[in-house]
């Protein structure tokens, strides 16, 4: 199977951008970039799971301490998804595929062990095609989304994230790379 042209063209400028994130991150120790990847889900009744793709921009702000007591942090996250695999509809055979791209103010609990929590709220605007019988539809809409995950940082750059993210009738279910 080979991916269409736009597909790959994508993962080389994501690629490129992902190489270019190592000197902005160390210019500015507040600034970030992650990748991820993972179901997406419908709750239309014959809508199967879409994959998708995508990055992450955000900034650290502000940290919630007291003396030496740390109660986590607040930081400003950009994401974008794109479906890399298109999710089938049935009875009839058809496709369908979103792409998103969100403002989110993202919380992060204190680290126990490198382990931390993550809840983030905000709002996406999602483009969503299907062909459920062989025509093809779109619609857009800009809805609240909300999201709650568990990361392990690596190291003081580094964490290995996976969350959940709700909006309207979709949930993205995604792993991640924060560095």
């Amino acid at each position: 199977m080979s991916l269409p042209r736009y597909r790959l063209a994508a993962l080389v400028l994501a690629a490129a951008g992902a190489a270019t994130c190592g000197a902005a991150s160390a210019a500015d120790p507040n600034l970030y970039f992650g990748a991820k990847g993972g179901a997406m889900s419908s709750d239309k009744s014959g809508y199967g799971d879409a994959w998708n793709a995508g990055g992450v921009v955000g900034l650290h702000f502000l940290d919630f301490n007291r003396g030496k007591s740390s109660y986590g942090s607040l930081s400003g996250e950009i994401e974008l998804t794109v479906p890399l695999i298109k999710g089938d509809v049935n009875p009839v055979a058809g496709k369908w595929g979103a792409w998103t791209v969100g403002a989110f103010a993202v919380y992060r609990s204190p680290e126990l062990n490198n382990v931390y929590f993550k809840g983030k709220a905000g709002a996406v605007h999602r483009n969503l095609t299907s062909s459920p019988s062989g025509l093809p539809g779109t619609g857009s809409s800009d809805d609240p989304a909300f999201g709650v995950g568990v990361g392990y940082r690596l190291n003081r750059r580094n964490s290995i994230e996976f969350e959940v993210t709700v909006m309207d009738t979709l949930t993205f279910i995604s792993a991640g790379f924060v560095f």
